[in-house]
């Protein structure tokens, strides 16, 4: 959990609120409670090199649930070596073998890394807009 938390930490860099101890809130909360999202991670002997985070949404227009992949970490030193792409795999499988039809990622301005990860996956880009309130 120590070395999941100091990955999602990184994420700070993309203008997220979070602190170390917000992700152990969160990835506990989601650990302790299947059907809010999944946590699956690339490890070695031990070390932590990436994590995916998923959670899950009933939305009608999707016909049922749908999965939402919150955030997509890799290490520097791991990055390009097909890691990003295994752990999509297996958040794929994980929403094929819970029937999802949709699965969504959303994707800052510039990210091309993720975007190229996605769409090796069989993801395409929606045009949509997404609109945020922080309260």
């Amino acid at each position: 959990m120590d070395q999941l938390c100091a990955l999602a930490s990184l994420l700070e860099n993309i203008r997220a609120d979070g602190t170390a101890e917000d992700a152990r809130r969160v990835f506990e909360h989601i650990m302790n409670s299947a059907d809010l999202g999944l946590i699956v991670v690339a490890e070695t002997n031990g070390t932590l090199w990436g994590y995916a985070y998923a959670s899950y949404e009933w939305r009608t227009e999707f016909r049922g649930e749908t999965m939402d992949i919150v955030a997509l970490f890799v290490s520097p030193q791991w990055r390009s070596k097909g890691v990003g792409g295994s752990l999509i795999a297996s958040l794929l499988e994980n929403a094929r073998q819970r029937g999802i039809r949709r699965v969504s990622a959303e994707v800052h301005p510039g990210n091309s890394a993720i975007e190229r990860t996605l769409e090796a996956s069989g993801f395409e880009p929606e045009r949509r807009t997404l609109w945020g309130l922080r309260l």
